[in-house]
């Protein structure tokens, strides 16, 4: 009986063990997909913001719009390169000249906008006067 109730208790150990791996894992992952920070950044004077024909993963055509891979600056000036797509059905395109702030996470853009230059820490508005 004593080695039914070692053995139940070795089980319950290792199946908490792998619920708290599992937990952990998952909110790391969560955090790392979808918890955004904010980044700074201008579209550049040159770059075309006209609408083009976009394709999915699987090369079928998914409707018009623009993809823009740009350079943003945190609050403290560190860069970062992003890549986010605008597709037709949303009316603002960025346009050159525009301030951005992006919302990334360590893997994806979660979010866009369009912002006033005001609106951008000093550190950030630096780095992209010098990089722009």
């Amino acid at each position: 009986m004593k080695w039914k109730k070692l053995l139940f208790c070795i089980v319950t150990a290792v199946a908490a063990a792998f619920i708290i791996i599992v937990v952990l894992w998952g909110k790391r992952y969560y955090e790392d997909r979808y918890v955004g920070r904010d980044y700074f950044t201008i579209v550049p004077h040159d770059f075309d913001a006209t609408p083009e024909t976009m394709y999915g993963m699987n090369g079928n055509e998914v409707g018009y719009g623009k993809t823009y891979k740009l350079t943003a600056y945190n609050e403290r000036g560190e860069s970062k390169e992003i890549e986010f797509n605008v597709y037709a059905d949303r009316n603002n395109f960025p346009q050159p000249g525009d301030f951005l702030i992006v919302k990334a996470s360590k893997q994806i853009v979660v979010g866009w906008n369009i912002t006033d230059k005001n609106e951008i820490p000093e550190s950030a508005l630096t780095m992209i006067n010098e990089n722009n």
